[in-house]
């Protein structure tokens, strides 16, 4: 009566774990074995051959390998020998006990089973090796526990933690048994099967130990030339790769040195998780516009790198191309778009150098004149190498030189060109330097913005240029003062307070004071820029385009840029009279900043002609040397008191 009671609970069983599959709880497999595994035992219970038994144990062990593979995918190889090792040293030691066969397959399943899981258990896999014992012992008793396994939902899998202790402890056992069992085996008779478990766990454990070992120096080879924050190569990647191509190359090979523009003031206002979240974003990007074979690496900081082989100076300068419009597109960090262009140096092997550092060092040189030209991507030139010493070492001089009170500023005027008065003037700096003597701003300027110091001297220029046309103003002169801001001032959200400060401490009217930026500082970040250029004109501090047409600045952000004047940029006001092109983009512009309410001043007027025709074009105001060099403000003083009486 027992046995046929026992029979049925196990035929329902097997019809509950089908359920599962059907109502969608578990997959097909996995139900189809666990109740095949329970008709077995049902069958073995009403009386057929004891194979049924051995047979359950194996169907049930099946299953239950069946979810581990299913829930944690495709298992690494050391979680094979994990499974093999575990296997075998529970069943050599159930052998030793002599367990019947039934019972030892049970136990060598679970353990089996664990391996390969890695010892994640879940509730659905407890219930499931819970119930592969009792098919071992009392079949019946596995009813309940595999179909609780069949009917559980299981939790979505994590990624395995590369160490697991757990893992580690039963390894370390599993072979301790092992040897334990052929130590034992030396003095008295091992059943054979339990010994030759037992010799196939410590091979397994030696083979996973060699596997772990060669593993693990495969990862610190891997670590050693990879970048962990983007993936790529690193700098080591780059200069080994480098040099493989040029000792196979017998054509030429391309490197691409990388450096993003504005990528120090984004960091520097956003923080550095920002920063790192671009260049996250950046890698793929970058990938995406190169070609099959051609190497990326990251160098460091905001530096990348690109190895064409093969690759001449016109491959280079094409992919130069499409690296820098895969930036094009904004990068969304923090809830805001953010825009980076890069800066692209070219140098060629065997043309500029015959070793990876010599390649290294003359892209540097490239990437640098291309990030002061703003051309986006050059070639390197010999004829550049000396530039790039000395800018390495004004680099070093720069901000002692800030500190230490070289820095200086000149004014230029800029005169009402219906009258000829001049109302105001623009602040431009120089540096008197100790050796090399009067430095203008395009020697010194790029250094500042590409080393950080571009807010610092920001902040110099602004306070000196207060202080000293507020003497002029005290002495009768009705100035106006214009400051150029750098890319990093666009992106400080705490330049309008700053600003305020200053005007309040050097008691200087916000209504005199223009602050000018560039069509590509503004493109930098064009929602920030809005943002900034919106509160310095809600302290009373005008705004200026400079450069107006030199940029990228479309039409639709002068709209909404809402900037106080525009001023038309030099290349087109010196050839106006010799250019009728220039002439009329000139013209068109005068017309746009009028109806747009905006006041135009043209730059560059070295001539009495350009004058003539500006003033005919009703331009409001213009500067150049047709009108005054840029001086001293004590010289400033003395050319307005001139200018008035010849007047």
């Amino acid at each position: 009566m027992f046995v046929e009671a026992a029979g049925g609970v196990l035929v329902c069983g097997g019809l509950a774990c089908l359920a599962s599959a059907v109502a969608g709880r578990r997959s097909w497999l996995v139900a189809a074995l666990f109740a095949a595994a329970l008709a077995c035992a049902a069958a073995d219970a009403f009386g057929a051959s004891s194979v049924f038994h051995t047979v359950a144990g194996a169907l049930g062990f099946a299953g239950a390998a069946a979810m581990v593979l299913q829930r944690l995918g495709r298992p690494l190889a050391l979680s094979w020998l994990d499974f093999v090792m575990g296997g075998c040293a529970v069943g050599a030691l159930s052998a030793t006990t002599g367990a019947e066969l039934g019972a030892t397959l049970g136990a060598s399943g679970v353990a089996a089973a664990l391996g390969l899981a890695r010892w994640r258990v879940s509730g659905a896999l407890a219930a499931a090796l819970v119930g592969l014992i009792a098919l071992g012992e009392l079949p019946w008793l596995a009813v309940l526990p595999l179909t609780a396994a069949v009917w559980l939902r299981e939790p979505p899998a994590t990624p395995s933690p590369e160490f697991n202790p757990v893992v580690l402890a039963a390894l370390l056992a599993y072979a301790a048994a092992a040897m334990v069992l052929l130590v034992v085996g030396q003095f008295v008779s091992l059943p054979p099967d339990a010994a030759t478990l037992a010799t196939v766990t410590m091979l397994t454990g030696m083979a996973r130990a060699g596997l772990t070992l060669t593993d693990r120096l495969k990862h610190s080879q891997r670590q050693a030339v990879t970048d962990d924050l983007t993936g790529l190569g690193n700098r080591r990647h780059l200069l080994n790769a480098l040099g493989t191509a040029i000792e196979d190359a017998h054509h030429e090979v391309a490197l691409l040195l990388i450096d993003l523009d504005g990528f120090k003031e984004l960091n520097d206002t956003l923080g550095h998780h920002a920063g790192d979240e671009v260049l996250r974003q950046i890698g793929p990007r970058l990938e995406e516009a190169l070609q099959p074979g051609n190497t990326l690496a990251r160098l460091g900081g905001d530096e990348f790198a690109v190895i064409l082989d093969p690759g001449d100076e016109a491959s280079a300068s094409a992919a130069g191309l499409r690296l820098r419009s895969s930036l094009e597109r904004s990068f969304a960090v923090g809830g805001i778009r953010v825009h980076i262009d890069a800066s692209i140096g070219i140098a060629l092997f065997p043309e500029h150098a015959r070793d990876p550092i010599g390649l290294l060092q003359r892209a540097d040189v490239a990437m640098y004149e291309a990030k002061r030209t703003r051309t986006g991507h050059e070639v390197y030139l010999p004829a550049r190498d000396t530039h790039s010493r000395r800018r390495l070492e004004l680099l070093g001089e720069l901000r002692d030189g800030l500190a230490g009170g070289e820095l200086i500023l000149h004014y230029q005027p800029k005169a009402e060109l219906a009258t000829g008065e001049v109302r105001g003037v623009e602040a431009l700096v120089r540096w008197v330097h100790p050796r090399r003597g009067l430095l203008m701003p395009s020697e010194f300027l790029p250094l500042a913005d590409h080393s950080g110091l571009g807010r610092s001297l920001t902040a110099f220029v602004l306070d000196r240029a207060l202080v000293e046309i507020g003497e002029r103003r005290r002495d009768g002169f009705d100035l106006s003062v214009a400051v150029n801001l750098s890319p990093a001032d666009l992106l400080d959200l705490g330049l309008p307070s700053e600003v305020a400060r200053t005007l309040q401490r050097r008691d200087f009217p916000a209504s005199c004071l223009r602050l000018e930026v560039s069509e590509d500082a503004v493109m930098a970040d064009p929602e920030r820029s809005l943002e900034v250029l919106r509160e310095l004109r809600a302290i009373g501090v005008a705004t200026a385009l400079d450069d107006f047409g030199s940029g990228h600045v479309s039409l639709g952000h002068l709209k909404h840029l809402g900037v106080d004047e525009i001023k038309i940029d030099r290349s087109f006001v010196m050839r106006l009279a010799d250019d009728a092109r220039d002439a009329a983009i000139v013209h068109t512009t005068v017309d746009l900043g009028r109806r747009l309410g905006m006041k135009v001043v043209a730059e560059g007027v070295e001539t009495s002609e350009a004058w003539d025709t500006l003033a005919g074009l009703h331009c409001d105001e213009a500067q150049g040397f047709f009108l005054g060099r840029p001086m001293t403000a004590t010289a400033l003083a003395g050319w307005m008191r001139e200018r008035a009486a010849a007047m």
